[in-house]
């Protein structure tokens, strides 16, 4: 189990009054389970453009034109980068001191699953991805 991510030829392009520019050119990887992936380069070189395009969270622009194919578990997108569901952990600005793993989660899936999700659907969805990310033993510790 897990989940096999790919994308391939993913481009962003922005149009403005100065010109085009290229926030990311053909960008190719691949993330398999159990194996670590690191992104790295310099600040400003497109790292978290390039998650943002492949988890279709790149804010809608005008002059921006997103290219590219995501496969996720075999299920390639046919409209860009952006019609299948997916999210990434974004830095760690987003993490609460306050709060364990769990209830980080439960928060957060209460703010983004849809509001006809009953609040014990959402939660059954929080254990599941406790469950599937191996978290069971750090879901109620904090920090």
């Amino acid at each position: 189990p897990g989940v096999n991510l790919e994308w391939s030829h993913v481009t962003a392009t922005l149009k403005t009054k100065k010109g085009t520019r290229h926030l990311i050119a053909n960008a190719c990887g691949k993330a398999t389970p159990g194996r670590l992936l690191a992104i790295m380069g310099p600040s400003g070189s497109g790292k978290t453009t390039m998650l943002n395009a492949i988890a279709g969270q790149l804010a809608k622009s005008k002059g921006l034109t997103l290219e590219g194919t995501v496969v996720v578990n075999g299920a390639v997108s046919k409209n860009g980068v952006s019609d299948l569901k997916k999210a990434y952990v974004k830095q760690d600005d987003i993490f609460y001191t306050q709060m364990t793993v769990r209830e980080t989660l439960n928060f957060h899936a209460k703010l983004r699953l849809p509001r006809s999700m009953s609040s014990a659907e959402k939660d059954s969805v929080v254990e599941r991805l406790v469950n599937k990310l191996s978290l069971q033993k750090a879901a109620n510790t904090i920090g």
